[in-house]
């Protein structure tokens, strides 16, 4: 835990934080509260009564929204349940993008698991969905692109194997068959929610951070329009 860095934090409030946690640590760990994993640190940072409300794989990193009370925690596990939530990533892809182009639109998988690896099944499990929003180059990788998804549902691993599914794994991500030896990049972007006590939306943009690569300036554009499309339907 030497060096650790320490978690960025977005939004405070009494009932609830905002934070970005870092690729390559985990949520939490429920076995083992003292290891080392973004609830840890934080609480290393002087904050106590932290419930997950949801959660980012390992290698994920971006916006998280952890409840402070346990009343918040069940205005939000209620809010998700009814998916309510508004949720952006932004994926790094092994495909062109003119390959990458022709994903662009609503996808919908039946998921189920096996062991620590999600699978995609013809009838089953459980119905996931995700719409391809914009794609861009990825600087500096040819044979690579940046995808925006809204992610209507939050299943394990869903992202990773629905886009392994169309062929377009993520780079690096060998579990799903992602070439190495770039490391695996997807960011939690942008999140709006009902924020607990309030009738209103709150929406959240991820700052730049040490954990996202360069993008695509067409990237940020369409990232930026869909934020204003957001607003405009939230505020209706």
């Amino acid at each position: 835990m030497l060096g650790a860095v320490s978690i960025a934090i977005i939004d405070e409030t009494p009932h609830e934080l905002v934070v970005v946690k870092p690729a390559g640590l985990a949520s939490e760990h429920t076995r083992d509260p003292k290891a080392d994993s973004l609830v840890f640190r934080l609480r290393q940072q002087g904050f106590d009564g932290l419930r997950l409300v949801h959660r980012l794989d390992g290698p994920a990193c971006g916006l998280m929204l952890i409840a402070r009370t346990l009343d918040a925690a069940r205005h939000y596990s209620g809010e998700i349940e009814r998916r309510q939530w508004h949720k952006w990533y932004v994926a790094r892809v092994a495909a062109p993008v003119d390959v990458a182009r022709t994903l662009v639109g609503q996808h919908k998988a039946y998921l189920t698991t096996e062991g620590r690896s999600a699978l995609v099944v013809r009838s089953g499990g459980k119905p996931s969905f995700l719409d391809i929003e914009a794609v861009a180059p990825a600087p500096g990788y040819p044979d690579a692109s940046d995808v925006l998804i809204e992610l209507h549902t939050g299943r394990f691993h869903q992202i990773r194997v629905m886009l392994a599914h169309l062929g377009a794994p993520l780079v690096g991500d060998e579990r799903y068959g992602g070439p190495p030896p770039a490391p695996l990049y997807l960011e939690h972007v942008m999140l709006a929610a009902r924020p607990f006590g309030s009738d209103g939306w709150k929406r959240w943009l991820a700052p730049e951070h040490r954990d996202r690569p360069t993008w695509d300036r067409a990237l940020g554009d369409a990232l930026e329009s869909q934020a204003r499309t957001l607003a405009t339907i939230l505020n209706q």
